[in-house]
């Protein structure tokens, strides 16, 4: 469900307690989300402001977000006017769906400048304006609406700020008098039909004042298990639900959801080239195959070549064909040109079969070479179809490194750690990659020589280690599950997994990132399934 004005309300008061809140860095991570990283209460911890039309909400966090790879011209806005600024009230009118963050910061002189962050959260009108305190005018929004759109509230630089319309209903915490016959969406502040429905639900056993008092005194998110969620438990659902301190129930609900933005902003582009990629290496080896096959002819070429100079002497011109014996003994028919001699037509097949002898080990070459191509974007494909955030990102950043496409500016991105993925199991750590990059990396610099190393077999997936060379049976298929898993064969049943230790594997001289070859390998065979209660952490 969306987000209504009585659960912002509740928002606010939260952040309110960690008032005042300075903002260190300002980053998008992707068209409809804004993080702010900052410091309050002597953590440093993240603000997101999602803008989603489906997602929005505004919430503390302390999950791992990473840095849009280009920061849109409002993202600078922001950094221009916000950066060390610290929040030090924020106000809601009406219990609507709109906070206003007011911002203390100095200017380019130095001088302190009030500015107001007005974050609405109205579904598909959600929006994030910057204004200037001093003169109401607009800095910049998220989403310019000019007069010609919305004739009652232009959104455009330089335009007046004004507040969203109000609804003139009534505060629900205040209200003596309800019409409990007609709707109490249209009658009060901040509600939502979900919370009506709650309302009435309660209501024969239950006052509305009692109702709407602990409504007043929550400090907790109740979310069920279809997601629904309210500040009080939604008991007229008649589903399981679990409380949640809010920051943290906004992270269940949305890093996931947000996440799978975030990803999009990155990888939609990047999907669709190494799609195309693959489609075009697939039509290079069906050229080049058949251009092979056309060239299986060139031992006919080489003996037409020799048989025709056997009777070289014979310079006669104009036959079409002639009839020869063969090293068999068995009479061939040998079409000629008839405007060449025998000696001519005989040179003619020997440059025919010199040409396709050639053009046979170039065209194997390339097939070869186009077949690597198509494998490694067929591998890139499914690791997108499992990445994260960052390993999207490092994906895009391994293209750019081998040259398959450019970087949109010239600008040289902060060099990070690369992410792996960690799994706890008894006193054992088992650690894996999800892209090629993560991969080599894990390989061939995290682990040591004694760790046990798998992969499954004849898959793009996951290289994956374990912290000892003797695993234990349950190590050992967990392990391989999660190999299997992270991998092409995910959907498959038996799925062979090869290990060895890290100290036989090499990699292979002049490929690219991930690509390796072992020794000593054994092989166990599992159904890949991931249990829903493994905790994997992000390193």
């Amino acid at each position: 469900m969306a987000l209504d004005g009585i659960i912002l309300s509740k928002v606010k008061e939260d952040l309110q307690k960690h008032l005042p809140i300075r903002i260190n860095k300002i980053n998008g991570t992707s068209d409809t989300e804004i993080i702010f990283n900052v410091h309050a209460d002597n953590v440093r911890t993240s603000l997101v402001i999602s803008l989603h039309s489906i997602y929005n909400h505004i919430s503390l966090s302390d999950k791992n977000y990473s840095d849009y790879e280009e920061p849109s011209t409002f993202v600078m806005v922001l950094r221009k006017y916000l950066i060390n600024g610290i929040i030090h009230s924020i106000e809601q009118y009406d219990h609507d769906r709109y906070l206003l963050l007011n911002i203390k910061a100095l200017n380019d002189m130095y001088d302190e400048k009030e500015y107001v962050l007005s974050v609405e959260l109205m579904g598909k009108y959600a929006n994030l304006i910057l204004i200037d305190r001093e003169t109401n005018k607009i800095i910049d929004a998220l989403k310019k609406i000019p007069p010609f759109q919305n004739t009652r509230r232009t959104i455009l630089q330089g335009a007046t700020f004004t507040l969203p319309d109000k609804q003139n209903k009534l505060d629900p915490f205040l209200a003596e008098v309800i019409d409990f016959d007609d709707s109490l969406v249209k009658q009060l502040q901040g509600f939502s039909k979900q919370l009506e429905q709650e309302v009435r639900y309660r209501m024969p056993e239950e006052s509305f004042r009692d109702i709407m008092n602990e409504i007043r005194e929550s400090q907790k998110l109740y979310i069920s298990s279809n997601s629904e969620y309210h500040v009080i438990p939604l008991k007229n659902l008649g589903l399981e639900y679990k409380e949640y301190d809010f920051s943290e129930g906004f992270d269940v609900l949305y890093y996931k959801s947000n996440e799978k933005e975030r990803i999009k902003s990155v990888t939609e582009d990047v999907s669709k080239f190494i799609k195309r990629q693959i489609r075009h290496y697939e039509l290079k080896l069906s050229k080049l195959q058949r251009s092979l096959e056309e060239g299986e002819t060139l031992d006919d070429d080489k003996e037409n070549g020799e048989l025709l100079y056997t009777y070289s002497d014979l310079d006669k011109k104009g036959l079409k064909e002639i009839e020869i014996e063969d090293y068999n003994g068995k009479l061939k028919t040998i079409k000629l040109d008839p405007k060449l001699s025998i000696k001519a037509n005989a040179n003619k097949y020997y440059n025919t079969y010199s040409k396709k002898r050639k053009g046979k080990v170039y065209i194997e070459e390339q097939i070869e070479i186009a077949d690597k191509e198509r494998e490694y974007f067929t591998a890139l494909k499914e690791q997108l179809d499992i990445a994260s955030y960052g390993d999207a990102l490092e994906i895009k950043d391994e293209l750019i490194r081998y040259g398959y496409i450019r970087k949109k500016n010239n600008k040289a991105r902060k060099k990070k750690t690369v992410s792996l993925y960690q799994v706890k199991i008894g006193d054992n750590t088992i650690t894996f990659g999800k892209n090629n990059t993560q991969n080599d990396y894990l390989t061939f610099t995290y682990a040591k020589p004694g760790y046990t190393w798998f992969h499954a077999k004849d898959y793009h997936g996951a290289h994956l280690i374990v912290d000892t060379d003797k695993p234990s049976e349950e190590v050992l298929r967990l392990c391989a599950n999660l190999a299997a898993y992270y991998s092409q064969g995910r959907y498959s049943s038996s799925v062979p997994v090869d290990y060895c230790l890290v100290k036989d594997i090499k990699k292979i001289k002049g490929a690219k990132a991930g690509f390796v070859t072992f020794r000593n390998h054994k092989t166990i065979y599992i159904d890949p399934e991931l249990d829903p209660d493994l905790v994997i952490t992000a390193v």
